[in-house]
């Protein structure tokens, strides 16, 4: 838009001279998305406890599994972002036993899960009753979005509490007997059908996106 001035000549609205400053401001606060890409993962380090929110909870079988041998139970709280697993969390079962168990990470494709990890973890060597284990793993497990942790146990005693079918909040952990130790390996792909129960297990992972 022009003026024109006494003298004749045209001179600019200053709105317009401000006008492209404007719009590169405004340029600067659009982030641009990818259909069907994954999300970014956010600039910061970010850490979140993945799995069942039990904080303030209590377990309806707080003696954990009663019968459970060679079961393995997959937990789908999947991984948000590229990243790393560094630490185990769970609230201690109520029986006087020390029981031990594997955790697995487990990579889904369309039909099954390849096991990307397992580390074997025994719990309170002295049992404790009450209160929660925290355990540090030995080294930080790089994960990819998606992923999901599972727990095996050998014997028929499990050393988790849970909520079981008919208490459970979320219902996204579910189990499969007959699972043998060689079939859980490092590498070995497990079909997903034959999982069955919605259930919620007292254990988290501890995420993070920097090791």
């Amino acid at each position: 838009m022009f003026h024109e001035s006494q003298d004749g000549q045209e001179k600019r609205h200053p709105v317009f001279l401000l006008l492209p400053l404007i719009l590169l401001l405004a340029c600067r606060s659009i982030t641009i998305a990818v259909d069907g890409g994954p999300p970014a993962p956010p600039s910061d380090s970010l850490t979140r406890r993945i799995g069942f929110d039990f904080s303030g909870r209590a377990p309806s079988s707080p003696e954990g599994d009663t019968s459970a041998s060679r079961h393995l139970f997959v937990h789908d709280y999947p991984v948000p972002f590229d990243g790393f697993i560094t630490t185990l969390i769970y609230l201690n079962d109520s029986d006087k036993f020390s029981e031990s168990f594997d955790l697995l990470i487990l990579r889904p494709d369309q039909t099954s899960w390849t096991v990307m990890f397992r580390i074997h973890l025994s719990d309170d060597a002295s049992p404790a009753e009450t209160g929660t284990t925290v355990i540090t793993l030995p080294y930080p497990l790089p994960v990819q979005r998606g992923d999901i942790f599972a727990h095996w146990q050998y014997s028929g005693d499990g050393a988790i509490p849970l909520n079981d079918d008919a208490s459970a909040l979320d219902g996204f952990s579910a189990g499969q007997y007959g699972l043998s130790s060689s079939g859980i390996e490092v590498g070995r792909r497990m079909e997903m059908s034959g999982f069955t129960g919605k259930r919620d297990y007292f254990i988290n992972i501890l995420f993070s996106t920097v090791p």
